[in-house]
């Protein structure tokens, strides 16, 4: 779904140059980019004979959420390894995994920091064998792969415009529109983590991996992150307020919410023209907004 937006002006902005393409209107249980992620995880795990998936994230997880969802929609058992084994109150988001049926298992930051270690998946692999492991935030070749199908909604939706941009936590989702598209677009992510310098590294990695050929011109924005993953600056706050009020869209602070932060910022400062067209990528992430009580819900 595509939404364009109106020209009544954003905090003294118009955004009427933007349209949105609407992951977060599909998908069922796991709306977003996550459906396109998943979809060819689960394929490769019924490929193996394999029925139970395992994988990381935090208390407010996109990820863990669309994959407990989506585990007990499709018969596949699930287990999170959560980030923080402070004992404090559970989050709305486990609480709908574990409801889905997902095995919550709480580590220290300290165990948590070894996700990408050879030695811990083997332990993981074995503790919970016969599984597959999938990386935070799904962020591996076959995610990448499914994200290039994203790139013949942008086709189907959207021909005329050139200029795509997608909030960015792994580049999976990145690498997979820069992939899909080609040499006829130019595709800006916008990195919702702070000093995240290792990003271009790792979506041209999962490029090479793809063997793209074709790409489209790409390049990472890291001066909006608004102080931080999951971090929300005044300024966003009241940018989402104030887009959600004009265009009746909601927006998760994470990951879009910073990414239009950004294009608002950019068409107020001159460095985007009003009159050039500009896709954003909408990725979901809405169950999150429970996270945030200035949030209407």
């Amino acid at each position: 779904m595509l939404t364009q937006l109106g020209d009544a002006p954003v905090a003294g902005v118009p955004m009427g140059n933007v349209a949105l393409l609407r992951l977060d209107r599909g998908g069922g249980l796991a709306p977003g980019n996550k459906q396109f992620k998943l979809r060819p995880n689960l394929e490769e795990a019924r490929r193996q004979g394999i029925n139970r998936l395992v994988s990381f994230g935090g208390a407010w997880s996109n990820h863990l959420h669309a994959l407990a969802a989506v585990g007990a929609e499709q018969g596949f058992a699930t287990v999170g390894i959560v980030r923080g084994d402070d004992g404090g109150a559970e989050s709305a988001t486990l609480a709908d995994a574990r409801r889905w049926g997902m095995q919550i298992e709480r580590v220290s930051r300290q165990e948590y920091r070894r996700r990408h270690d050879a030695d811990y998946l083997e332990q993981l692999q074995q503790r919970h064998a016969p599984c597959l492991v999938i990386p935070e935030g799904g962020a591996n070749i076959e995610a990448a792969l499914g994200c290039a199908a994203i790139a013949g909604s942008i086709r189907a939706l959207a021909p005329a415009i050139g200029h795509i941009l997608v909030p960015v936590g792994t580049g999976t989702t990145l690498a997979g529109l820069v992939a899909g598209l080609g040499g006829a677009y130019e595709v800006t992510g916008v990195a919702a983590l702070k000093g995240a310098t290792d990003l271009a590294q790792r979506t041209g990695e999962l490029l090479d991996r793809m063997a793209a050929g074709d790409r489209a011109r790409w390049r990472i924005l890291h001066d909006h992150h608004c102080g931080g993953f999951a971090r929300v600056s005044s300024g966003l706050r009241e940018f989402m307020l104030a887009f959600e009020a004009v265009h009746e869209v909601a927006l998760d602070p994470v990951y879009t919410g910073k990414m239009l932060y950004a294009v608002h910022q950019r068409l107020l400062g001159g460095e985007y023209a009003a009159d050039v067209p500009l896709l954003a990528v909408h990725t979901g992430g809405l169950q999150g907004r429970r996270g945030y009580a200035w949030l209407a819900h």
